[in-house]
């Protein structure tokens, strides 16, 4: 038979290699020229496809190759290929090892709907949920004791010792291994050790250290890749077929590939059968609390697993541990049961379970008492229910308040409120001993309150019993009267609410608050205290007492002041500390910038002083003062403060590995001081400066000024001139913060704007009037508003056209000056339907008034 293959083989390979390669017929291929890393998969199945049309497998071309002298790394990847290729090739599935990267198409789909399916039949999502390798046998094992070797499988064999060599072969579809310089060796059916012994004997006629008690060589066999068994899975099961596994999987493996069991399938009864023999039944519930299953055998070609329906399936409700329905077995009880649903849950109510029973028809109810369980048979289709125990207490009473030790305790016949008190470990020391209460719960579950003297329960002179669920509140004298707090605000660091103690002074206090600010020296303090006066027809009449505490370096003069509660402390700022106010003086002037306000009274001539005075480019008609209006969203001073030590710390952010130990508490104090700024600013507000706005804002709504826009800053127009020859005078104002002085420079032009046939700017001529730049500019256009005309001035100032009769007065020009010519407003034509209705309106009105008359 090998010989009469060994002359076919070259007529296939010389098929094969025309189709492949393209070579010629009569040329007989070689498979040293060839390399087989490189043939495509679609090449490798192509010579396993014709190979098998004429007869021959994938191990007579590994022989073939073997024989022309192929390298022993060359043929293993070709093995490889071949192996790989056949597991590719399975009918409604994927060959085993299942991997993630071959689960595609319609099986992988099939999974993953089948994953999907949510029950609550304990036992059926074993082989569903999971990972696609939860059930898949790995090859990196030791081979198993029982495992039997045969067609497929890859044999190791290692010689080492006094002589070395290495043997590397797959098991040929007659059971053989063929090894070079040895022949065929039958493996088929024996184990690694059985295999082991008979190559032993068979090299051992070749190396003589092998032989005898004091051999010098050692041989040992080792299982390479796993045969592919194929087997069918038939019956109740999700993706039913024939399936290409591992020769190391098992039934578990199978079902797994399988989709695992359907709703309608047994889980107590999988039968294995091998050649038409029953060989084992499986029980996935043994698994389940086992761990193992006697049945879970491994796979062979041609078994089957078949699922058929469940027999007997009762439902568990209620508090146990896994509830759902689970499928018995004839002979099982309760007990059973319990045990597949894990037990009780930590709630239930063990003493009976509720059954709900078909019987002749009809649905019966029984309760199933603890004494039952071992011995109570199970019926299909029982609903067990498992009741949880009562919220309710046997033996409770709560005891709250202010007693050390609050909480629920449990209650004898006969006990004592005073034998309570002390298992809580006592009353504390604000308890209220003139009165304490008991809601006691009545047989009808209504309530009702009992009082009592906790100071003579203490001393014995009377006692309460008590009953369950008696819930006892001891007060607490701090509870029972209103919180004391001392209010601290103005310039402290942190004003706040501090909660009063005995004996609190003003200085403490003021330090509570985080100490006062650098506004506050030298200001003063006031005190505000509540006074109760004398009734007056029946009431309690309140006034407040004030107390004023003069300030000196931050300390109160004339000794501490001792606080009461509900005292309010406000701290005032010293009139005659302010902050550094600036203004800005911009243009022609020898020394531009920004300049501190000295004092409240400093004028525009005072401020041009410090500045160095004008330089001789000065246009002093020009001169404007920029002034913030009550709209402008100025920083407050916690702002501001806030805004200072941000800049603070980026300085010291800059360089964080070289600051001091010094530095970093400044550092962690800055930031401290930044969070609560914040939240002060967050809740400060002006409220003068809010009244002032909204009160514009009401004054323009009311006389329908919509169109007016709030601007946060204007230009004051000044007469500079008359400021520098008159110092002080009524023109020189007095500066305020954020004003900005601007000089410009002297400029000797005149500008025109508006309905002029071709605005422009004219150089400016002294004497020369305002109808003089008006015809520079080609004259009125025939919608200028004449009488409209105005003029804006370098320093701001306005003046308008005067008429008298039939006259204009316009007013001068001036370098810097823009005239300004408006439009008249659209006329709209008077329509003749619009004549009609007055005049018909009005002879209505008159012959009405007519008819009235007569």
């Amino acid at each position: 038979m090998r010989a009469f293959r060994t002359t076919r083989l070259p007529l296939f390979l010389i098929g094969f290699f025309v189709v492949v390669f393209g070579l010629k017929a009569q040329t007989l291929p070689d498979f040293t020229s060839v390399n087989i890393s490189e043939l495509s998969d679609q090449q490798i199945e192509l010579m396993m496809k014709q190979a098998q049309a004429m007869g021959y497998s994938s191990q007579d071309i590994i022989s073939l190759a073997q024989v022309q002298g192929v390298s022993q790394s060359d043929l293993s990847l070709l093995s490889e290929r071949f192996n790989a290729i056949s597991s590719a090739r399975v009918s409604q599935g994927e060959g085993a090892p299942i991997t993630e990267a071959r689960l595609r198409g319609p099986y992988i789909d099939s999974l993953e709907s089948v994953n999907k399916k949510s029950t609550d039949i304990y036992g059926l999502d074993v082989f569903r949920k999971g990972s696609f390798l939860s059930f898949q046998t790995t090859q990196n094992i030791a081979t198993p004791i029982d495992y039997k070797l045969g067609a497929g499988d890859e044999v190791f064999i290692d010689i080492y010792g006094a002589s070395e060599n290495y043997y590397r072969s797959i098991i040929t579809p007659d059971g053989t291994v063929v090894l070079e310089n040895i022949g065929p060796i039958s493996l088929s059916g024996l184990t690694i050790e059985q295999a082991e012994a008979r190559i032993k004997q068979r090299f051992s006629k070749i190396y003589e250290g092998l032989r005898g008690e004091s051999s010098n060589t050692n041989l040992t066999v080792s299982l390479g890749k796993v045969r592919s068994v194929n087997i069918n899975v038939v019956g109740l099961v999700e993706i039913p077929g024939t399936y290409n596994l591992s020769a190391l999987n098992t039934v578990f493996n199978a079902l797994y590939a399988a989709g695992g069991v359907t709703e309608d399938g047994t889980l107590r009864e999988i039968k294995h059968f091998r050649k038409g023999k029953l060989i084992s039944t499986v029980d996935i519930y043994e698994f389940l609390s086992n761990g193992y299953s006697e049945g879970d055998n491994r796979l062979e070609s041609g078994d089957v697993i078949l699922i058929q329906p469940y027999t007997n399936r009762v439902t568990l409700n209620g508090a146990a541990k896994i509830s759902g329905r689970f499928e018995l077995k004839a002979d099982e009880t309760v007990s059973d049961l319990l045990a597949y649903a894990g037990g009780f849950s930590e709630n239930a109510f063990t003493e009976t379970i509720k059954l709900s029973r078909i019987l002749d028809g009809e649905k019966r109810v029984a309760d199933v008492s603890k004494d039952q369980f071992e011995i109570f048979e199970i019926k299909p289709g029982d609903v067990y229910t498992i009741s949880e125990v009562l919220n309710r207490f046997a033996n409770r009473v709560v005891v709250q308040g202010a007693v050390f030790r609050p909480g629920n305790y449990a209650v004898t016949q006969g006990m004592t409120m005073k034998e309570l008190i002390t298992k809580t470990e006592g009353l504390r020391p604000d308890a209220f001993l003139d009165r304490a209460i008991i809601k006691r719960t009545k047989p009808d579950l209504t309530t009702e309150t009992i009082s009592f003297n906790l100071s003579d329960i203490i001393n014995g002179e009377g006692q309460v019993l008590l009953r369950k669920e008696d819930v006892i509140t001891i007060f607490s004298k701090n509870e029972i009267k209103e919180e004391a707090y001392i209010e601290v605000l103005g310039e402290t660091n942190d004003p706040q609410l501090i909660e009063y103690s005995e004996g609190t002074t003003l200085h403490d206090a003021i330090l509570l608050a985080g100490g006062l600010t650098s506004y506050a020296f030298g200001g003063t303090v006031e005190v505000s205290r509540r006074v109760l006066t004398d009734n007056v027809d029946g009431f309690n009449l309140s006034e407040t007492q004030v107390f004023s505490v003069d300030l000196n370096n931050g300390l109160v003069e004339g000794g501490d002041f001792e606080l009461l509660p509900f005292d309010q402390i406000i701290v005032r700022r010293n009139p005659h500390v302010n902050r550094q106010q600036l203004v800005a003086v911009e243009g022609q002037v020898n020394s531009p910038g920004q300049f501190a306000i000295a004092n409240q009274g400093e004028r525009i001539s005072d401020l041009l002083k410090r500045a160095g005075g004008i330089n001789q480019f000065a246009f002093i008609e020009g001169a404007t003062l920029i002034r913030k209006t009550e709209f402008y969203d100025e920083p407050t001073d916690i702002e501001q403060q806030i805004e200072a030590l941000v800049k603070l710390q980026q300085k010291f952010n800059q360089t964080p590995e070289l600051l001091t130990e010094s530095e970093l508490a400044l550092l962690q104090r800055i930031e401290s001081d930044i969070q609560t700024l914040e939240e002060r600013n967050a809740n400060n507000q002006s409220l003068s400066d809010y009244a002032k706005k909204e009160r514009i804002r009401e004054v323009i709504e009311r006389n329908g000024l919509s169109n007016i826009k709030l601007k946060q800053a204007e230009a004051i127009g000044i007469d500079l001139q008359k400021i520098l020859n008159s110092p002080g005078s009524a023109s020189d104002l007095l500066i305020e913060e954020g004003d900005v002085l601007i000089i410009p420079k002297k400029t000797e032009t005149v500008r025109s704007r508006g309905k002029l046939l071709y605005p422009t700017t004219s150089r400016f001529i002294e004497g020369k009037s305002l109808k003089y730049y008006i015809n520079n500019a080609g004259g009125f256009d025939y919608r200028a508003k004449k009488k409209g005309t105005y003029v804006v001035y370098a320093n701001g100032d306005v003046a308008r056209t005067k008429s008298f009769l039939f006259m204009k007065f316009y007013p001068k020009a001036a370098p810097g000056a823009e005239i300004i010519v408006p439009s008249k407003p659209l006329r709209v034509p008077v329509r003749v339907q619009d004549v009609l209705a007055v005049t018909s309106g009005l002879a209505t009105l008159v012959l009405v008034i007519t008819q009235i008359n007569n």
